[in-house]
């Protein structure tokens, strides 16, 4: 859907001489990344065109638990911090093993689509490039025990030097393998964003809502070519897999560029999630039909989810790892999903279960299997306490269909991140200058 190569979009009151001078220096000072690549390991989850997550995304959810990426003190935050400045980035995650094991994490720099840039490791942090983290705490609860880790960064010894795309790498010394690879930016916060969203009904989503992100950006005075030199993106709902470079370009107003997405590559404007509330595991809690303590971890039977019928009323800014709760003394338990998808699928169709609790990936582990007995479709995955948002998609063949079981009436607020880019001819590699978060509801 989005467009990342180096050619622009449609400029808007530009001569057509100009867009072709523009490809052609862009193609000029396209890079290949010289610097060796230790995760190539291509995860399942980004194998589709439509993916939530980036390419080289990955994360083992079968061995790593409740894991989160935030600004740290802010869990519903983009991992967005600005170079320079004393932010930093959390990772939190757990496993049920009350064993200690060993890991370490590594970062890599990225190109807009996610690519690897051409900058090896010493051009863009200071200090040591691998970190070991700490042997974790130990849980207080023992169905299962379970151990917390937690990591933020930079630390005092190291300090991203360059703004852009980036990523972290979990790995474990035990198992040799690389468990966790997410997404994060660095942002110069260069230039000033304002932004709208245009909210209109087209024929070709069925008469549902589309959104139309536009933003005006105040041009910095580092940039002294920015016909040339600025890209510019859309995201919707911290989906990064999904975004859209802006193909419309605005520069007649004096130190200032307007971009918007077409009618073409405009958003759905009511995307929708569902909502699971397990603050505890008792049957008080309205979405449990049933529990089964007896089993390590206890056994929870969620109320039928029914397509159409089950969204939230609201999950803009809600963040994409979910809140599990965070206290050592918060319990797991092995949670059922049942579903009645109102219909029957078509030959190569498989219902599959994404959300926060899996970073919005498609594994293998959460294709759900058909109940007769039930007359239900059900998966189970093994959770935290705490909050988390989530869907049923149908996949066939390389497509997502995460539109296919929406809900008829609810209308949930979307989030959108405005990223503005700068080419950096000297370096070759984007520099990030600016990220604006706002909503279809409030700009």
């Amino acid at each position: 859907m989005s467009d990342l190569s180096f050619s622009p979009g449609f400029l808007r009151a530009v001569p057509v001489i100009l867009f072709l001078t523009v490809n052609l220096l862009a193609c000029s000072v396209t890079q290949q990344s010289t610097y060796p690549r230790s995760f190539d390991r291509e995860p399942e989850s980004t194998r589709y065109r439509n993916s939530f997550q980036v390419s080289g995304h990955l994360l083992d959810s079968s061995f790593l638990q409740s894991v989160q990426l935030n600004r740290t003190g802010n869990p519903s935050s983009a991992p967005v911090i600005e170079l320079g400045s004393n932010q930093t980035l959390e990772l939190f995650f757990e496993i049920l093993n009350f064993d200690s094991n060993q890991f370490s994490v590594t970062f890599t720099h990225h190109n807009p689509d996610w690519s690897r840039s051409s900058l090896p490791p010493d051009f863009f942090m200071s200090g040591l490039q691998n970190r070991n983290l700490d042997s974790g705490r130990v849980s207080q609860v023992q169905r299962p025990s379970y151990r917390q880790y937690q990591y933020r960064f930079p630390e005092n010894d190291f300090r991203f030097t360059k703004s852009g795309n980036y990523m972290i790498h979990l790995y474990d010394h035990d198992s040799r393998r690389t468990l966790l690879s997410l997404p994060f930016f660095v942002t110069e916060n260069q230039g000033a964003v304002r932004s709208a969203v245009e909210v209109y009904q087209t024929p070709r989503q069925n008469l549902r809502i589309s959104n139309r992100p536009t933003s005006t950006y105040a041009i910095p005075e580092i940039v002294e070519q920015p016909i040339f030199d600025l890209e510019f993106y859309f995201v919707q709902n911290q989906f990064w897999g999904r975004s859209v470079r802006a193909d419309e370009l605005d520069f007649s107003a004096p130190n200032e560029v307007r971009f918007e997405t077409s009618s073409r590559f405009s958003f759905l404007g009511d995307y929708e999630f569902l909502f699971l509330s397990l603050q505890n595991f008792n049957r008080s809690n309205p979405q449990i039909f049933e529990t089964d303590p007896g089993q390590i971890p206890p056994k929870i039977v969620l109320s039928d989810d029914i397509s159409g019928f089950s969204a939230a009323a609201r999950a803009a800014a809600s963040g994409r790892f979910g809140r599990p709760d965070r206290r050592l003394s918060g319990e797991y338990a092995n949670v059922q999903f049942t579903f009645d998808p109102g219909r029957n699928l078509l030959p190569g169709e498989h219902i599959y279960l994404v959300g926060d609790f899996n970073n919005w990936t498609i594994r293998q582990d959460y294709r759900l299997t058909f109940d007769a007995g039930m007359n239900r479709w059900t998966g189970n995955t093994v959770l935290k306490e705490g909050s988390y948002y989530y869907k049923y998609v149908v996949l066939s063949g390389n497509e997502i269909n995460d539109l296919i079981f929406d809900d008829l009436f609810t209308r949930t607020e979307q989030e959108y991140h405005a990223l503005i880019y700068k080419r950096d001819h000297k370096e070759f590699y984007y520099r990030l200058l600016q990220i604006h978060q706002f909503t279809s509801g409030r700009n």
